[in-house]
């Protein structure tokens, strides 16, 4: 996937997009990580079982994907291009940066 360009956006614009309604957020990491924190609104679609038809389906919004510190998402971003949203983008850092940034993470689901 070498021709895949990888868009990218950092943790505040994430959120920003978020709160304003105009994005949807997806988790692709395992359900252990997703059981140990995961961001409140996030839908989980991990990557090792990847089935694009869980992936919310909303063409006026940005998807947003992430994992841990969102390497695996810019490793595998072209499995995301699946015309389901607007324009998709991976979240640079991860979950790691958004718990760092402050911002709410809960356990479970």
């Amino acid at each position: 996937m070498s021709d895949v360009i990888v868009n990218g956006i950092n943790v505040d614009e994430a959120k920003s997009l978020l709160d304003n309604g105009e994005a949807v957020l997806i988790d692709v990491r395992e359900s252990n990580e997703w059981d140990s924190m995961n961001i409140p609104g996030a839908t989980l679609v991990p990557l090792s079982a990847f089935d694009p038809a869980l992936i919310p389906h909303d063409p006026a919004k940005v998807g947003i994907f992430h994992c841990r510190s969102g390497r695996r998402t810019a490793d595998n971003f072209g499995l995301f291009q699946q015309g389901r949203f607007k324009q998709i983008v991976h979240m640079e850092g991860g979950i790691l940066d958004w718990q760092a940034k402050g911002y709410p993470t809960q356990s479970g689901s």
